[in-house]
C-alpha cells in the first residue's frame, strides 16, 4: 500500500508541473499576441488622412467623386495614375521621413519629401479611402540570393536592398504603383502586371509597357527579388510605439495575402 501511495504523490507532483508549464506557455503566448497586437499597423482612414489627401488631390485638380471606383477599368487606371501623381508632387524629394516619426499622408505633405516607403503609405491610404482592394508590399533584392528567412532578418547584409510598392486590383487583376517614378505596370496592350507574375518572370521577361508612363519601371524589379505583403518595417522604427526589432506589420496583409499570393 505505501508503494501505491508513494506512485500516486508522484502522479500528483508530475500534474502539477504539467499544469505549470500550460499555463506559463498561455501566459506567454498571451504577452505575445498583446506585443504583436500594440505593434500592428492599421489603414484605417483618419480624418487628418483625408484632409490631407483631399489637398493632395486638389492641387491637381482631381476630386475624390472623379476618383472613386467605377468598376471601369480605363478609368481605374486614370484613377489610379492621378494618385501616384498626387502624392510624388506632394513629395518631390526623395528624402526619408526620420526614424520614430509619424509617417502618415498628412506628415508626407508637411514634410513635402519622403521616401519609398513614405510614398507607399499615403498611395495606399489615399487608393483606400476611393474603395479600391489595396496591399503594401515591400521587395527585396536578390542579387546574393536571399531566401525569404533571410529577407526578414532585421540585418540580413549590406547588400540587402529594398523597396516599397502599392498592388491595387482591378477590374482585370493587380496592378502595381511604383512609389519613386511615375510607373505602374500595364503593358502597352493594356493589361495589368502583378507583383506574382513580375516576381515570377524577373530577369526572364521584357515587358512592352504603357506609353503612358512617364517613367521607368524600378531596377530591382528587373531582376530576381522577394517580396512581402504587409511589411511596412524589418526594424520597428516607422510606426508607434517605435521599439527596435518588432517589425511594423499590417497582420491582415502579412498572413491572408501572403499565403492566398
Amino acid at each position: 500500500m505505501k508503494e501505491v501511495g508513494a506512485l500516486c504523490d508522484e502522479c500528483k507532483k508530475g500534474d502539477s508541473g504539467s499544469i505549470r508549464l500550460v499555463l506559463l506557455f498561455l501566459a506567454l503566448s498571451c504577452v505575445g499576441l498583446l506585443v504583436l497586437f500594440i505593434h500592428k499597423v492599421d489603414t484605417n482612414i483618419t480624418s487628418a488622412d483625408r484632409a490631407a489627401l483631399q489637398s493632395m488631390f486638389d492641387k491637381g485638380d482631381y476630386t475624390i467623386s472623379d476618383l472613386s471606383d467605377t468598376g471601369l477599368f480605363e478609368e481605374q487606371v486614370k484613377a489610379i495614375r492621378a494618385v501616384q501623381d498626387s502624392v510624388l508632387n506632394a513629395s518631390p524629394t526623395l528624402k526619408k521621413i526620420p526614424v520614430k516619426q509619424e509617417r502618415e499622408p498628412a506628415d508626407l505633405l508637411e514634410e513635402g519629401h519622403g521616401q519609398c516607403s513614405d510614398r507607399a503609405r499615403a498611395i495606399e491610404k489615399a487608393l483606400l479611402m476611393l474603395d479600391y482592394n489595396v496591399r503594401y508590399a515591400s521587395l527585396f533584392s536578390r542579387d546574393k540570393t536571399f531566401i525569404p528567412p533571410e529577407t526578414m532578418a532585421i540585418d540580413s547584409g549590406n547588400d540587402l536592398r529594398s523597396h516599397a510598392v502599392v498592388e491595387v486590383e482591378t477590374e482585370k487583376g493587380w496592378l502595381i504603383v511604383d512609389t519613386n517614378t511615375r510607373w505602374i505596370s500595364l503593358t502597352s496592350s493594356g493589361q495589368p502586371v502583378s507583383l506574382a507574375e513580375l516576381h515570377d518572370r524577373a530577369g526572364n521577361t521584357s515587358y512592352n509597357w504603357d506609353s503612358g508612363n512617364k517613367g521607368e519601371i524600378y531596377w530591382l524589379m528587373k531582376r530576381p527579388f522577394s517580396y512581402v505583403y504587409g511589411l511596412y518595417s524589418r526594424h520597428g522604427m516607422f510606426y508607434p510605439p517605435y521599439t527596435p526589432y518588432i517589425p511594423d506589420i499590417n497582420y491582415k496583409q502579412f498572413i491572408f495575402d501572403n499565403i492566398t499570393d
